[in-house]
């Protein structure tokens, strides 16, 4: 049985679950290039919708954040938020930490942009307004 299990060929990956589960894998592994590329990969998938490839690219996002790689985590996120600019998503802590990149990328107007566009999102899930102080903090 176990021989089986070595030997035996991985599944080819074919849907979006499986390139997000195998890259959150990867990273439990601390194989932190490995997702990323696993999410490139999965990003030329024919027929993901605008919020499956946010979240691949938001993905790949974290993980430059997490390499601290401050140049190349806001270029995902701004792939990521532009696919789902017309889409309802709920509030997540984690945008704070994506905010934060951009200022550490010197991008402090995009910042300030990013905000004010997640805080609109307020007329749908009101937790958005807790970005308030950050907005505030990047206009000083």
């Amino acid at each position: 049985m176990i021989i089986f299990k070595i030997t035996r060929p991985k599944k080819k990956r074919t849907k979006f679950k499986h390139f997000h589960d195998a890259a959150i894998s990867a990273e439990t592994e601390k194989e932190y290039e490995k997702a990323l590329d696993i999410r490139n990969e999965g990003l030329k998938l024919s027929g993901l919708n605008n919020t499956e490839q946010a979240s691949l690219y938001a993905g790949n996002g974290g993980t430059y954040l997490y390499l601290k790689d401050y140049n190349n985590a806001p270029l995902c996120f701004d792939k990521a938020f532009e696919l789902v600019q017309e889409e309802k998503f709920p509030y997540d802590e984690q945008y704070i930490e994506v905010i934060d990149s951009y200022v550490k990328a010197n991008r402090k107007e995009d910042a300030l942009k990013l905000v004010e566009s997640l805080l609109q999102r307020q007329s749908y899930h009101k937790k958005f307004k807790k970005l308030e102080p950050i907005r505030e903090k990047l206009l000083t």
